[in-house]
């Protein structure tokens, strides 16, 4: 099995100019073998509209596997922690042989957006456009199935934070990594405090947790046979 714990997040400004802020937090987490449906379709044909019907699904499933925490009442210098044993953000049967993850904070001024509605705001004709391409512009790599998960998940939130910003909500931090198992969990262990995201405005806490289910390991041996 395989765990992903948020412990910890520290804010230095919470966004809000009066004192309290309510701030919404979305964790994605995805692995480069990940699979969306319909993705091989997109590169394969030459249907503009079918591509953008594809696009459109998958947004759709990246914006509903995210973790979504909304933290009322944050002040300045604020420490959210997650009771004694923290968050569990993601969870695999396998210990993936990488993963990359984004947190991102915003202190809203408007109600709390849930997934039905921000999937309304973020497949508009425009958004959907500038996602297409981007997926596009991996085509000719050697193995863009692959990687368009990952890169869907960072337009995703980069399309995310434009909405937030036009509506006025503060980025309050974004926190963005990738993981590779022989370099950063080789023992299946990684812990980890204070780590400072991109604003250097959100700090993090957090652990990796993995081991062999021997019971999983040895299914997967006699396919191999």
């Amino acid at each position: 099995m395989f765990y992903v714990r948020l412990n910890k997040l520290r804010i230095i400004k919470n966004g809000d100019i009066i004192g309290k802020g309510e701030i919404q937090f979305m964790s994605f987490i995805n692995q480069s073998n990940d699979s969306l449906p319909n993705l091989n379709e997109f590169f394969e044909t030459n249907d503009e509209d079918r591509k953008k019907e594809i696009i459109k699904d998958s947004v759709s499933r990246v914006i509903q596997s995210r973790i979504l925490m909304t933290i009322d009442k944050v002040k300045d210098k604020s420490i959210i922690t997650f009771g004694d044993t923290g968050y569990i953000v993601y969870k695999d049967e396998k210990i993936p042989k990488d993963f990359s993850w984004q947190i991102v904070a915003v202190e809203l001024d408007k109600k709390t957006r849930d997934n039905a509605g921000l999937i309304k705001s973020v497949l508009t004709d425009s958004n959907v456009d500038t996602i297409t391409k981007g997926i596009q512009a991996l085509a000719k790599g050697s193995n863009p199935v692959s990687g368009a998960v990952v890169e869907l998940s960072k337009l995703v939130v980069g399309v995310i934070l434009d909405i937030a910003k036009n509506k006025k909500d503060d980025q309050i931090g974004y926190y963005l990594t990738s993981f590779i198992e022989k370099l950063d969990y080789p023992n299946g262990i990684r812990d980890r405090q204070d780590i400072p995201d991109l604003t250097g405005n959100m700090f993090v806490d957090y652990s990796i947790f993995g081991y062999l289910d021997y019971a999983v390991e040895a299914v997967e041996n006699l396919k191999t046979l």
